[in-house]
């Protein structure tokens, strides 16, 4: 009989511990909102890595060093409004549009930057650009990952 309550107690036991852990998570509500919404704000830029490939094979892996001068960020506004600011003391001002689902361009005067969107939370936000054309990597194709964090 012993036996029985001991068990009993056991399983009593679990289940208030599992209850309890499951009442007091807080759920990320980020991903609800629509990535128009998501997307508003400033996002520091965290890391900057590229990846090169020579046709099909991988040639180099590496990460861009941070200078900021004073800050390296990405801010995007509610009225479509972008500043993109790396390594510089000036930034490039235009505007952003969404393409798709999953895709993302911006337009300055100098530059116009063309992202797959890899992930968006209300804290983190990862991005993706290839291109075959870079002037620094001349015949290289190039996958140019951003974290942007809040």
């Amino acid at each position: 009989m012993k036996t029985i309550n001991r068990g009993l107690l056991l399983f009593a036991c679990l289940f208030i511990v599992i209850f309890l852990l499951n009442a007091c998570a807080k759920k990320d509500h980020s991903t609800d909102l629509p990535k128009e919404q998501q997307i508003v704000g400033v996002w520091g830029i965290n890391r900057v890595q590229l990846k090169l490939y020579s046709g099909s094979t991988f040639l180099k892996d590496t990460i861009l060093p941070k200078t900021p001068k004073p800050k390296n960020f990405i801010n995007f506004d509610a009225n479509t409004g972008f500043e993109y600011k790396f390594n510089t003391t000036t930034s490039d001002i235009g505007t952003y549009q969404f393409s798709g689902s999953d895709s993302l361009i911006a337009v300055t005067p100098g530059s116009t930057y063309r992202w797959k969107m890899l992930t968006m939370t209300n804290v983190l936000f990862t991005l993706v650009n290839t291109s075959t054309n870079d002037p620094a990597f001349p015949g290289l194709k190039v996958e140019t990952y951003y974290t942007l964090a809040r």
